[in-house]
């Protein structure tokens, strides 16, 4: 099933930091212990994960309107995708491709994880925007404020940082 793959990516790359030092499981996904146990017992009910007995710090405020956005315009709201929002909002505080943040092969994997989990955002990007700059952008035009300083994407110098060829 999809979505389980979804998440053993996730959850792998996850494990791979953690191993390195670079946090604990609900510091690197931004999920509680109650949600990490929940999530693991649906998908992968034989693993024993570590560090539920720690909290994730406080969310970013980057990162809050990031797992807003997702919720909101996603046009899904089932555990999958509340689990999803958080930990994709914390990986896209992370400084690499999202897509590598989340530990997914590659760029088309974190598409379709967009189009199965968050089907109006997938469609909203017509343009086939990177998705970290997506993601601000959608931001920024709710509180009407804009990440490019041309008037339009099209005479904007960095067009080719923020949109990807057709896949």
């Amino acid at each position: 099933m999809l979505i389980s793959s979804d998440f053993a990516c996730i959850f792998d790359h996850a494990l791979k930091e953690r191993a390195q030092g670079k946090g604990s499981l609900p510091e690197l996904l931004g999920l509680p212990p109650g949600a990490l146990a929940k999530l693991a017992a649906r998908w992968f009910p034989y693993a024993t994960l570590p560090d539920l007995d720690l909290q994730p710090p406080a969310p970013l405020s980057d990162q809050e309107a990031i797992q807003k956005l997702l919720l909101w315009r996603g046009g899904r709201l089932d555990a999958e995708t509340q689990w999803l929002a958080a930990i994709i909002a914390r990986r896209a505080m992370e400084t690499s491709h999202l897509w590598e943040d989340l530990g997914l092969a590659a760029r088309p994997a974190l598409s379709s994880l967009m189009r199965r989990h968050f089907p109006r955002l997938f469609e909203a990007n017509s343009q086939n925007m990177r998705w970290k700059k997506f993601f601000y952008r959608q931001i920024c035009a709710d509180k009407d404020f804009a990440l490019c300083l041309s008037p339009t994407c099209d005479d904007c110098p960095e067009y080719s940082d923020c949109f990807a060829p057709a896949e």
